[in-house]
Formats: structure tokens, sequence, C-alpha cells
């Protein structure tokens, strides 16, 4: 997994790229540099690039972790981006934003820069 943060006036931008397959130790460290970013107060926008993913192992859909660390970030999170989630995953991501205090969106693969602009853009 590859992790890139960067900081902007008050907004902490977390944009994590995972490898082929997408297993615990993964959701582990991702939940890891989350949970130092809520730490530091600044609200956060994610963006999860899933171009690389071709297989989700059960360890990373049944991290309590990754759970945890989900229901933290419901407050400080603003904005939410997913490139190239499988089809049910996109649709979840979609119906985050009309369900919690946040904006969710799904992007194509071939739409990865139209997902990084959007997740550093000041939410509406």
């Amino acid at each position: 997994m590859k992790v890139e943060m960067l900081h902007r006036e008050g907004l902490t931008i977390l944009a994590f790229a995972f490898d082929a397959t997408l297993d615990h130790a993964q959701v582990i460290e991702m939940a890891r540099v989350v949970e130092s970013a809520i730490a530091e107060g600044d609200a956060l926008a994610l963006l999860l690039d899933m171009r690389a993913t071709e297989h989700i192992s059960p360890g990373a859909v049944l991290s309590a972790e990754g759970a945890w660390t989900s229901l933290r970030s419901i407050g400080p999170v603003r904005r939410y981006a997913v490139v190239a989630a499988p089809a049910i995953a996109a649709a979840g991501v979609e119906a985050f934003g009309k369900l919690l205090p946040l904006e969710s969106r799904a992007f194509d693969a071939a739409a990865v820069d139209a997902a990084r602009a959007w997740v550093a853009a000041t939410p509406a």
C-alpha cells in the first residue's frame, strides 16, 4: 500500500493506493494513519485508490480495527472518494454521503485525477 499525505489550511488529505490484494495488514496500516490524522485535529479528506486491487481478503472486510476507525472518522472526514471500487462497494460509497455527515463519491479507474481534485476541493 502506498500512502500520500497533504496538509492544507485545516485540512489533511490522505490518499491510499492499495495493492493487488487488499488484506488485513493494509487495513490496519490505513487505520493507524487515519487515527494519527484524527489526533492532529484537522478535518480529513480520504481517497482510496483501488485500481490495482484484484482481490479483497476476508480479513480486510472483517477487521475490527478498520471498523472502529471508520466509526471514529465520521466527524473528522469531510470528503471520501474511492477510485475503481467493485460495483457493490461503489454503491455503498455513494450511499455514505446520504446517511453520514460527509460527501462521498465513487470514481471510475480512468477518473483518478478528477477524484484527487474533488477530494481536495472545499466541500459544499
